[in-house]
């Protein structure tokens, strides 16, 4: 907790010296009042500038799956460029084939951000949606206490049919 707030800290006060040496440069004269002025305004949006930063980057943790997902990634690259090229040389000989859309679920284990940017990467399926995560058990009266909570829902636009390397290594199940 404190290392976060001093990186903060220190992001806002690196943030606030370049706006401010900024507005030095821009203005023709540097009157003590327009300093202030100019000081104020620096710290008003390097403020903004790391709450932008923060929201950007969302807390993402990697795990056994997510390193699994990233080892998948090249094959999948690979299978799915073949799988376009197919699919856009039907399209272009008239077929009306475009993929489908599905609900894939993570496990509650798996970060949903880093998930969602695996799956997107990749030219066979694209991220709508994220949603979630789903009710935990203590909410939901028909799951008994040993089974997992399940996390995010991601609707996943999906170019074939059966799960890539990828989405089978995120450990995530897809929905009816």
């Amino acid at each position: 907790m404190v290392r976060g707030a001093v990186a903060a800290a220190v992001g806002v006060l690196v943030w606030w010296g370049l706006l401010f040496l900024l507005y030095v440069v821009l203005i023709s004269g540097v009157p003590p009042l327009e300093v202030m002025v100019g000081a104020g305004f620096a710290l008003l949006g390097a403020i903004a500038a790391e709450a932008l930063r923060r929201a950007e980057h969302p807390k993402a943790r990697w795990g056994p799956r997510l390193a699994s997902a990233a080892a998948a990634f090249p094959l999948t690259l690979l299978r799915e460029t073949g799988q376009l090229a197919a699919a856009t040389f039907r399209a272009l000989r008239g077929a009306r084939e475009f993929g489908t859309v599905v609900t894939v679920r993570l496990p509650r284990d798996t970060s949903a951000a880093i998930g969602a940017t695996l799956l997107s990467a990749s030219p066979g399926s694209c991220v709508i949606d994220i949603t979630g995560p789903a009710d935990s058990p203590a909410d939901s009266p028909d799951t008994s206490a040993d089974t997992p909570s399940p996390g995010h829902d991601l609707t996943v636009h999906v170019l074939a049919d059966p799960p890539s390397p990828v989405e089978r290594a995120l450990g995530g199940r897809r929905l009816p």
